[in-house]
């Protein structure tokens, strides 16, 4: 019985929907200069992936003067306002991009750890 179900469990898996990402890649850019602004000295962001279907967004960078990599998990996030503001200059057109206050307090807890 147990061999049936790990393989119906697995075929499940296979089958399912594949996560989806609920922030486009221009966003993505915009979030991790964002987050290099905060901290250069101690932290570089890589990169950051998100799914809304397990509703985190895992954050990869370089930590400390040694530059560890790292990665940080946000989590428990419901849309794309939980991560980030976004504002935009009306003169110049440019888009900003900040972390929301949750965001931020995820991170630094994280990074506060590794370091």
């Amino acid at each position: 019985m147990k061999p049936f179900i790990l393989s119906l469990t697995s075929l499940l898996a296979l089958v399912s929907t594949p996560a989806h990402a609920f922030i486009s890649p221009q966003e993505e850019g915009l979030l991790v200069e964002a987050m290099n602004q905060i901290n250069p000295s101690q932290v570089h962001v890589e990169n950051i992936r998100c799914s809304m279907r397990s509703r985190m967004c895992l954050v990869r960078m370089e930590v400390g003067q040694q530059q560890r990599r790292a990665g940080c998990m946000i989590e428990r996030i419901g849309d794309a306002t939980d991560l980030y503001s976004q504002n935009e200059d009306k003169a110049t057109g440019k888009t900003t991009v900040s972390l929301s206050p949750y965001a931020q307090e995820a991170l630094d807890r994280c990074v506060s750890q590794i370091l």
